[in-house]
């Protein structure tokens, strides 16, 4: 009896179990990288037998095939209790043979050589002893099959290519019953195109044998050809074969593509093959060289398409290797079944492209340049920054990449900063981008060129070359009521400054996009700045500005300087002076409207100055004020500032009221708060001079 605490990898059910293991993954039911041999093992170690058992230790879809696992243990562990130890031992899971070893097929005939013996079991346990036994027989000496024709468990068939169209399919042995004596197992292996045979005597016999497995030599135009593995079981051999079949085990091939031609056009991959008539489709799989003896679907391509009569591979990189795989699939009771692979290794021509494209943006801090261009199809790209231009012949020019250095491009002017790669707009080719790249002291103007490099060639691309700038200082926005200017230091070398708008807080990193404007130096000494009249939104926004250059017809953009603008509330008010029946001034009501409307409002207060207008909110004395109701009556007491509970666009609805008993002169309203920066963003606009006068004697 096998120890179940070995580690397995000498228990002699192991290869029945990894032959079985095998089939199911060739046949599409599980996969080899989550159902590992390794599972196996830990079952065979557990000692587990019970179908519920070792389903908990199965992964995934492995765990469906548990009953099968328990069932071949169980016959395994059958078959033990029968093996003769005296006997040498065949293979694990084979019958031992007589000399004629697998069967062969003569179709004129269909006659088989068949060779016979007792199935070698698993386990040590003494049993009768079994005398290998062939004979010549043919297929008609095989008892009808009867419509109730036996179906036992059915197992797995492995079929493997052996070269040409020859295909070996093999099976687990079928154990005999219990009993004394001798058995005789004779395996008939019968085939049928497209469709799986109800009978093997409606099916084409390709081997009778003993063994478990044999050539079928017999090419297919058929997308599909099933094999059956029927048994036939008797004390000798004339019983077994009047005994009726049981059908042990089965098995589906795909026929592959033939006729296949795969090869590099110019850059392209085209292939063409053939296939059957109902073949679904053809897998095609790119695995890079480096990759090769792998397989898995991240290497399959144009998965779009049926591929059936061959294909075009556009994106294969330039001047790479790879092997083509070329699996055909068909449609099989309702699952996808895979053929055979089919591998061709390409070389890809090398072609060398170069880099038109190449953009140079000075970053943020102005000290250093953001580089993109678009990546060419073949080969990799290396940047130069050099203070001076590269001869007037350069551009475009291939030479051997140990040559570059004569041509002024040489190690110590290679940039070696990382590359990313950035989507393109509008679903344009990817950019490789190259940022934080510095800015060489005292260097007034900077080349950079791309080099396209390939298999020791050398491809140079467009050179573009960046002027630099000086640094924008001493921002500043002055407020005026109906409009801002923008004051700044000019910066040196700039043509012209650019101003963008952008909302509060904007990162200028991300992108400055939208509403901007420009000024030129002229016309920014002409005016004494830039002046923006309603161009700045009420509630407050950023603006950036950047320096621009020109070099080769191009605009060169230099360093952001940003301001953040707070916005400016404006505000009016209206003031009525109201007089007794004698017409002596009682009081005044006041009134206040936004430029938008407000949930809140900031602090007033009224001021009081006997002889002028006041000037600020220190020049006079505050006057009481309350609230009015909708009546027209004082709702609260008295107090020296004054709040609106909300500022509307119209102005209507509540009103305050100041007491102006005993008063002649002016008032004024202003806004109380302590801070210089709230007040910078609020513009509280006065009404007529005449409306903020009280009449009196003194006035």
């Amino acid at each position: 009896m096998t120890n179940p605490n070995s580690e397995g990898g000498d228990d002699p059910r192991l290869p029945t179990l990894t032959a079985w293991r095998q089939r199911l993954i060739d046949a599409g039911l599980v996969s080899k990288t989550t159902f590992k041999e390794a599972h196996l093992r830990m079952v065979l170690r557990s000692g587990r037998t019970a179908a519920d058992q070792i389903r908990a230790m199965l992964p995934g879809s492995a765990s469906q095939h548990a009953d099968e696992l328990a069932g071949i243990l169980a016959d395994l562990s059958a078959g033990g209790n029968r093996q003769d130890r005296t006997e040498p031992m065949a293979s694990s899971g084979q019958h031992r043979m007589g000399e004629g070893g697998e069967g062969e097929v003569v179709d004129g005939d269909r006659t088989a050589m068949i060779s016979v013996g007792l199935p070698a079991a698993t386990g040590p346990v003494p049993g009768p002893a079994v005398r290998p036994m062939a004979f010549d027989v043919t297929a008609r000496d095989f008892a009808p099959t009867r419509a109730t024709a036996q179906r036992g468990r059915e197992y797995a068939a492995t079929v493997d290519r052996t070269g040409g169209a020859d295909r070996r399919i093999s099976w687990p042995p079928l154990l005999p019953p219990p009993g004394p004596g001798e058995t005789v197992v004779v395996y008939r292996l019968v085939s049928a195109d497209d469709a799986a045979p109800y009978s093997p005597d409606r099916a084409h016999l390709i081997a009778a044998t003993g063994g478990t497995a044999a050539i079928d030599p017999q090419a297919t135009a058929a997308a599909v050809r099933h094999y059956q593995v029927w048994a036939n079981i008797g004390p000798d051999l004339a019983t077994a074969l009047a005994a009726q079949p049981v059908l042990h085990a089965a098995a589906v091939a795909v026929s592959p593509p033939t006729e296949v031609s795969v090869g590099d056009d110019n850059g392209h991959v085209i292939g063409r093959w053939t296939v059957a008539p109902s073949v679904a489709a053809v897998f095609v799989y790119r695995i890079p060289a480096e990759d090769a003896g792998r397989d898995g679907p991240q290497y399959r391509i144009l998965a779009d398409s049926d591929n059936r009569n061959g294909c075009v591979d556009a994106t294969a990189t330039r001047g790479s290797r790879y092997t083509y795989r070329l699996r055909a699939a068909a449609n099989v009771d309702g699952v996808t079944r895979l053929s055979d692979p089919v591998d061709i290794d390409v070389a890809v021509s090398a072609v060398l492209s170069p880099v038109t494209d190449l953009t140079a943006s000075v970053g943020l801090d102005g000290d250093s340049f953001d580089l993109a261009w678009t990546e060419p199809p073949g080969g990799h790209v290396i940047v130069f920054r050099t203070q001076n231009a590269p001869g007037d012949n350069a551009a475009h020019a291939e030479l051997p990449e140990v040559a570059l250095e004569q041509a002024g491009l040489g190690d110590e002017q290679r940039l070696r900063r990382p590359v990313s790669t950035t989507p393109g707009p509008n679903a344009a080719a990817a950019r490789s981008v190259m940022t934080g790249v510095s800015w060489p002291a005292e260097w007034s103007r900077a080349y950079f060129t791309p080099v396209t490099v390939l298999a020791g060639r050398a491809l140079l691309g467009k050179t573009v070359s960046v002027v630099r700038t000086g640094v924008i200082r001493d921002v500043e926005l002055v407020e005026y009521c109906n409009k801002k200017v923008l004051t700044f230091d000019w910066p040196d070398g700039a043509a012209m400054v650019v101003v963008h708008i952008a909302p509060k807080g904007h990162d200028p990193r991300t992108g400055l996009t939208g509403k901007s404007f420009e000024i030129s130096l002229e016309d920014y000494e002409k005016y004494g700045g830039m002046h923006l009249i309603d161009q700045l939104p009420a509630t407050g926004c950023s603006l950036h500005l950047s320096p621009v250059a020109f070099t080769g017809g191009r605009r060169v953009t230099g360093a952001v300087r940003s301001i953040e603008y707070n916005g400016l509330l404006r505000l009016w008010y209206a003031v009525r002076v109201v007089t007794d029946e004698v017409g002596i001034p009682s009081h005044a009501t006041i009134a206040v409207r936004s430029e938008w409307d407000l949930p809140n409002s900031p602090a007033f207060v009224l001021i009081h100055n006997p002889s002028r207008l006041p000037l600020s909110i220190q020049d006079g004395q505050p006057i009481d004020v309350a609230p009015v109701d909708s009546s027209g009556r004082i709702s609260d007491h008295p107090a020296k500032e004054l709040r609106w509970s909300a500022l509307t666009t119209h102005g209507t609805g509540e009103l305050w009221a100041a007491n102006l008993r005993g008063m002649a002169g002016f008032v004024r309203l202003f806004v109380n708060s302590p801070s210089p920066a709230r007040l910078r963003t609020i513009a509280l606009l006065d009404p007529a001079v005449d409306t903020l006068r009280i009449p009196g004697p003194t006035a």
